[in-house]
């Protein structure tokens, strides 16, 4: 199945340093065959690097700050699988998928998708979190 990246993604996953994608839906499942496409759909579609086999696909939650009446505020945080990631965890996923820090993760899927977000993690390697 093919995964089509945005520009500013593309180098990341061709060199390798972006070694999974985080997708809305739930068609992915471990072992389909991953190809890697910049301007799917477009004249200039072009392939971005060989051919992949999605490795591990677990269920990703991206959820927003929560204020609350009573009590602190609930701050961001990412879900893998039901489980809660620390904020060092939530750090390091979003630079391993290609963004500066959290933050800029955040911002993206609230402007991309809204706020919260659920959807799959698609990896090519054997990253798990």
């Amino acid at each position: 199945m093919i995964l089509g990246f945005k520009k500013r993604f593309v180098s990341a996953v061709a060199d390798g340093t972006k070694p999974h994608s985080i997708r809305a839906g739930d068609r992915w499942r471990v072992g389909m065959s991953i190809q890697f496409y910049e301007n799917v759909r477009q004249k200039s579609m072009a392939k971005i690097r060989e051919d992949g086999v999605a490795h591990v696909v677990q269920n990703i939650g991206i959820w927003p700050l929560l204020e609350r009446t009573i009590g602190p505020a609930i701050q961001p945080y990412i879900t893998i699988d039901d489980r809660r990631l620390t904020p060092l965890e939530c750090q390091v996923l979003a630079c391993t998928d290609g963004f500066d820090d959290f933050k800029s993760l955040l911002d993206f899927f609230r402007e991309e998708h809204g706020l919260p977000f659920t959807g799959q993690l698609v990896c090519w390697t054997d990253i798990r979190y």
